[in-house]
């Protein structure tokens, strides 16, 4: 990798260790950039060691964490964003950066507000997409709203496009492009995820502890869990344990069903765990839920872009997905993967097999995060000829 790239500016509305996939490419960028600025909103108590070379600057000095920043006033809203607008022009400025990454639709529409002052200095702009906006879900005259309906025209001014499926492109105007998009799969650092941190945990033998990590909402088959902790499986009892965001109402939801069903004692929610911390609590887990029902963009093609998936491969846990074509298509060979409708006799059979091959499962799962799913494999292919492209064609 050239050397000659000095500066780099990232820009995420979102803070970086609520989407592990920016960690991993700040982590990948650090080894080949000089100095990194990112900029951010602060809405969690950071427990990221990051690379240094890598700096968070935050566009607010007091922090709203958990669903916090979506109460704040208008005025405090608008507030944020135009100084996220400024420190990123600042920072550009300031730092004679050579590429703006700009993460997800806020970000870009930032981007393409300071157009003229990135064609200027001729500062490439990077655009990574995290989750296809849904403008049906956005007010017309929100921030999400408003930035949605410029991302066509932003989209001409991006000189590099990257997305974690392919299945994703045919929801951008990807004809705009000057450059062909690059898929880069959401997967985990191996250097994050080491064996030391997932060996040394014990298990359970007369227990299959399932866990869900992540947002937790409807559509993870959750619901239909529930009822089957009361179930025996072969001398085996099931518990289903979550760890991530959720909604007060919908956790007392899944609370009213437990009870209903007499399984408070299988079940347990154990709050935000931060990401830092998250090979080791997860190790102490035997299966991974990755159920998406279909319901939206971001379930329907989430194969290579659900990093949940390959974060439980890491850690040496077999992976419960949703039965479509499309999960299928990309894991279906492994021994690892098991694939339900949701339905009481479907995730009966899946929770059986499970039963009786959590060992080699778990061998399987580790050894192909290893040898093929890991970032530092997807970062060699295919970003770092196009990083040297995109700072060769700055001279």
């Amino acid at each position: 990798m050239d050397s000659r790239i000095k500066h780099i500016t990232v820009a995420s509305y979102a803070h970086p260790e609520l989407y592990p996939p920016i960690l991993s490419a700040l982590e990948g960028l650090s080894g080949q950039v000089g100095q990194i600025k990112v900029i951010t909103r602060n809405t969690l108590i950071s427990k990221w060691t990051y690379p240094k070379n890598v700096e968070i600057a935050y566009v607010n000095k007091k922090a709203y964490y958990g669903f916090g920043i979506e109460h704040i006033s208008i005025g405090k809203k608008i507030k944020h964003f135009f100084r996220f607008v400024k420190m990123i022009k600042s920072s550009v400025i300031r730092n004679s950066s050579e590429i703006l990454i700009v993460h997800d639709i806020i970000p870009l529409f930032t981007a393409y507000l300071l157009r003229r002052l990135l064609k200027s200095r001729n500062i490439k702009l990077w655009y990574h997409n995290h989750d296809v906006a849904d403008q049906t879900k956005s007010g017309k005259y929100s921030l999400m709203g408003i930035a949605a309906r410029f991302e066509d025209k932003a989209f001409k001014e991006i000189d590099l496009f990257t997305l974690p499926s392919k299945e994703r492109l045919k929801y951008f105007p990807i004809e705009r492009l000057n450059s062909s998009p690059i898929v880069l799969p959401n997967y985990p650092l191996l250097s994050f995820y080491s064996e030391d941190e997932i060996k040394t945990v014990h298990k359970d033998q007369h227990v299959i502890k399932l866990v869900f990590q992540g947002s937790i909402g409807a559509g993870h088959g959750l619901e239909d869990i529930i009822p089957l902790l009361a179930d025996n499986i072969e001398g085996k009892k099931l518990e289903l344990h979550l760890v991530g965001k959720i909604r007060e109402p919908y956790l007392k939801l899944l609370n009213n069903l437990a009870n209903e069903h007499g399984v408070v004692d299988y079940f347990k929610y154990h709050g935000i765990k931060s990401f830092a911390d998250l090979p080791k609590y997860l190790s102490q887990f035997d299966v991974g839920l990755a159920i998406h029902k279909p319901y939206n963009v971001t379930y329907t093609t989430g194969g290579t872009a659900s990093n949940k998936i390959y974060e439980y491969a890491a850690c040496g846990l077999p992976v419960v997905l949703f039965d479509n074509n499309h999960y299928r298509d990309y894991l279906e060979q492994f021994e690892w993967t098991y694939f339900t409708d949701v339905s009481e006799s479907s995730l009966l059979k899946v929770f059986s097999k499970l039963k009786n091959n959590l060992d080699r499962d778990s061998k399987k799962a580790r050894q192909d995060f290893e040898l093929s799913f890991n970032f530092e494999l997807s970062f060699k292919r295919y970003l770092e000829p196009v990083l040297l492209n995109l700072n060769t064609s700055n001279d």
